[in-house]
Order: C-alpha cells, then sequence, then structure tokens
C-alpha cells in the first residue's frame, strides 16, 4: 500500500488516558505517526482499504517539566485501525470529492499507579491504580475530504488534500476505569496533507492537524486544543520501495479544562522519530513498516510506537 496514498483522515492512537487531572493525560486518541510517506493522496480515484497495526508501549509517563512521575505506570496498546476510503471522479474546486470511515479495534493494558488519588477522579483504587478497560471497540471516525493530484509546486508534482474529520463518541468507554478504547467525547479535525515530490526518487510528505475535542460529561474534563503533524523524508531506493525518516510532533495549545476551570499545567508534547519502509507489491497492494521513539515528552507517556500498514485498492 501506499500508505500515505490512501486518504487517512485522524487515525486513532491506540490509547485514550482520561480522567487523570493531577497530571494531565486526558488527550483522546490521535493520529500519531499512523500516515506518512506519500500521505499527500491515493494513487487515484477507487476504494481503497487499509489496515493499520500499531504496538505501542511506555515504561514511563512524564510530568508538566518532563521528569518521570511516581507511581511507576506502564502501559502497552495493540491497534488495529481499519479504515475505508473512496475517491470519486467527480470534482469541486478542481479537486476530486472523497469521503473516509475508520474504525479502531484496540486492547490496552496497564500497571502501576498515577500518585495518590485526586479529588474528581475516576474511583481507580486506594493509590489511583492505572486501570484499563478490558474492552476492545474505539470511536469511529467519519470524514469528507477534497483530493487534488494534478497541482505543482516550484514546477515539481505536488499532491494534497484537505480533509474535515468527526471523531464520534461510539467506542466503549466506563468511568470505573483510567484508560479506554473509547474517549466519550466529541472531537473536530481538520487535517491537510501533501507529498512534494523534488525529484523522481525524493519527496517529502506531512499531515497538518489541528482536533477541537468537547467536554467528557463523566468526568467533566475538556482536553485542551492540540496542533500536531506528522512528517517523513523519502527516496526510491528500488522500483516501488521507498525508506525514509518519518515521525511525528504534538504541541498541545490551551490548558485543559475540569468543571469548568482551567486545568495549568496540563499542556501535552511530544516528538518522535524513526526509520519507515513502504513497497508498492503490486498495482493493487501497498505495504509499509516504520518504528518510532518519542521525546521531548510532558504529560503524557513516553514510549515507542511500530506500525505495520497494508492496503488493498478494489
Amino acid at each position: 500500500m501506499r500508505k500515505g496514498f490512501v486518504a487517512l483522515l485522524l487515525a486513532a492512537l491506540a490509547l485514550g488516558v482520561t480522567g487523570t487531572p493531577s497530571f494531565a493525560f486526558n488527550q483522546p486518541p490521535l493520529n500519531l505517526g499512523l500516515t506518512d510517506i506519500l500521505d499527500g493522496g491515493p494513487p487515484g480515484p477507487g476504494t481503497y482499504f487499509t489496515e493499520y497495526i500499531q504496538a505501542y508501549q511506555s515504561d514511563e509517563f512524564k510530568d508538566n517539566d518532563g521528569n518521570s512521575i511516581p507511581g511507576d505506570p506502564k502501559v502497552a496498546t495493540v491497534l488495529s485501525m481499519n479504515q475505508l476510503v473512496h475517491v470519486y471522479q467527480h470534482k469541486i474546486l478542481g479537486g476530486h470529492l472523497g469521503a473516509d470511515v475508520l474504525l479502531p479495534v484496540v486492547a490496552i493494558s496497564g500497571s502501576g499507579t498515577l500518585g495518590p488519588p485526586i479529588a474528581g477522579t475516576p474511583p481507580a483504587g486506594p493509590l489511583n491504580a492505572f486501570t484499563t478497560n478490558p474492552a476492545v471497540l474505539g470511536d469511529l471516525i467519519v470524514g469528507p475530504f477534497l483530493q487534488w493530484f494534478d497541482t505543482k509546486l516550484l514546477g515539481r508534482p505536488f499532491i494534497q488534500r484537505f480533509e474535515l474529520d468527526f471523531v464520534l463518541p461510539t467506542g466503549q468507554y466506563d468511568k470505573n476505569y483510567i484508560a479506554n478504547p473509547g474517549s466519550n467525547l466529541w472531537t473536530i479535525e481538520p487535517h491537510y496533507a501533501f507529498t512534494w515530490f523534488l525529484t523522481p526518487q525524493f519527496s517529502t510528505s506531512w499531515r497538518l492537524m489541528y482536533d477541537y475535542s468537547t467536554e467528557n460529561d463523566d468526568t467533566n474534563v475538556q482536553p485542551g486544543q492540540v496542533f500536531h503533524f506528522n512528517y517523513s523524508f523519502e527516496y526510491e531506493f528500488f522500483k516501488n520501495f521507498r525508506g525514509a525518516v518519518a515521525g511525528y510532533y504534538l504541541k498541545q495549545i490551551t490548558d485543559d479544562d475540569i468543571n469548568g476551570q482551567t486545568l495549568s499545567n496540563s499542556k501535552e508534547q511530544v516528538f518522535a522519530i524513526g526509520p519507515a519502509v513502504f513497497w508498492a507489491a503490486s498495482p493493487n497492494f501497498f505495504l509499509g513498516l516504520k518504528t518510532q521513539w518519542e521525546s521531548s515528552v510532558e504529560n503524557r507517556p513516553a514510549g515507542n510506537r511500530t506500525t505495520f500498514p497494508m492496503t488493498y485498492r478494489f
């Protein structure tokens, strides 16, 4: 698959940690590193199915200063993100109209505690134990987009897409757990993605995203607004085979709110980088593999993500 080739919108990360206002960790699942190589668009109009398998593991959670929090919390997740995309022949404003639907299935495990109990958090145990919901269904994601295949920038091919995604609170959620597959809130995410071919072999791809989430009515926590992007610098070493340096960056712009009050020092941050490969095994089947290590982490788990995407064009 040209994993970037599929007009993937927001693809949930495998973890939504909610209800822990002492150390933030309130952002819903986000697309952190699922998409990168050739992300500007699919090879052309048609119908695509992509499955992303992503494993994430973290042995430490960071506070606002980037220091490990007490309680030795650990988390591991395995995500199967299932995406169906259709790009129509019909054009609007010179771009092909498209639609995207994603359904995440995720298994979460965790251990340790998140410090002493905090007023207003879920009843997670005597030491605010890091409990995980055994359910697996995440929030449904839908979104329309416009895809341009034939634009140029400085005389070089420039494939681009604008998409408006909606994350619906349909996933499984229980306020008695700290970590849930669903987030129990609505999220709106516009994103702009492009791939710029600087030479026939060398290209760079970016996806720029901004997220606004509503309040979780079970915890009265509203995550702050977030800007984040995925990036890659790609080179075709052999015909239909590309290697890349790829990663992601997230910066929370506004603090979280709890019970209508601003929760100071709750902004999240993370940067990640690692190697990636992409192989067009046939005109209709594409594969990828990458691993990315996180650094510069604030108010989030810090760990490693490994992702294996597969795309089939009908």
